[in-house]
């Protein structure tokens, strides 16, 4: 059964990024392509099985595309396609989001002590 229409964009968002490793897939592949051995160590522990099931999953979602050259070993490529590359701006307002959380803790810490 398919889940019901969504009005809001939001929760049409949230949904399509949700899952456990859809975000940190996506913000690794911010910073370029990448080979998946590459891949799967700067998400340690994340086990093949699950990076794979997750990098098709977000290729399907036209999140991600895929490169493949016939060489041995095979030589499989990630990226993010447009769709995906316009998460950047939300991957820096999270970063913005915490280092104002992690500054406002720290006055908080240094008031206290004062």
């Amino acid at each position: 059964m398919a889940p019901p229409p969504i009005d809001c964009p939001v929760e049409a968002a949230l949904r399509l990024l949700t899952g456990k490793w859809r975000l940190l897939v996506l913000y690794r592949l911010a910073s370029g392509p990448q080979r998946f051995n590459a891949l799967q160590r700067t998400l340690a522990p994340v086990t093949q099985k699950v990076l794979t099931s997750t990098l098709r999953g977000l290729e399907e979602d036209d999140l991600i595309w895929r490169k493949s050259e016939q060489t041995v070993p095979p030589n499989v490529r990630y990226g993010l396609t447009d769709k995906g590359a316009r998460l950047a701006p939300v991957f820096d307002a999270l970063a913005a989001w915490r280092t104002a959380a992690d500054t406002d803790r720290a006055v908080q810490k240094s008031l206290a002590s004062a």
